[in-house]
């Protein structure tokens, strides 16, 4: 029986873990894309768009986050107006109207054709899984004493891309 306890409490943190950090991103992630100094060229309209990618079956995770951010930043941070919808990796990697991406869990083969495609077309992509960083994705964010945004420093010069000085100030780059 304490064994079947101690499983339960395990389980629930872990689960307050995974939405805290969740929360987190939703919280972070639009002011991160501001930060972008080249955001204005990748948009035809004066709005952004903030794409959270997802694989399978996870459509319904992926449109809740964005709906989250949605209604978290109403459409603006910053100087930025955008938009958060839910695409699939399918739909992204034809997709030219897209300004930034935010990866949900998914396999390894769809996370290195994101990140591909976010080199070659400088779009900047950062994930919910931090080990996606060995993957080619440029950031994510994790929760450590405080919260720290990791980007991949290679990814960051082979993508050519350019943020604000503030971003680098307060992420940690890794190679």
């Amino acid at each position: 029986m304490r064994i079947w306890v101690l499983f339960f409490i395990l389980l629930l943190s872990v689960q307050a873990e995974d939405t805290l950090l969740l929360n987190s991103h939703i919280k972070m992630i639009p002011k991160i894309m501001a930060l972008d100094t080249r955001l204005s060229a990748k948009s035809s309209s004066n709005k952004s768009i903030l794409a959270i990618v997802y694989e399978g079956n996870r459509k319904n995770v992926a449109q809740k986050i964005a709906d989250e951010i949605n209604l978290n930043h109403n459409g603006k941070v910053a100087n930025l107006s955008f938009s958060t919808v839910a695409l699939s990796v399918d739909e992204v990697l034809v997709r030219q109207d897209i300004s930034f991406t935010y990866l949900t869990k998914m396999s390894t083969s769809s996370t290195r054709k994101i990140a591909a495609w976010g080199i070659n077309n400088t779009i900047p992509t950062f994930s919910y899984d931090m080990s996606n960083l060995e993957e080619g994705i440029l950031g994510s964010i994790a929760i450590e004493r405080s919260t720290v945004i990791y980007m991949n420093k290679t990814v960051l010069k082979e993508g050519k891309f350019r943020f604000n000085d503030t971003l680098f100030q307060i992420a940690r780059l890794i190679e």
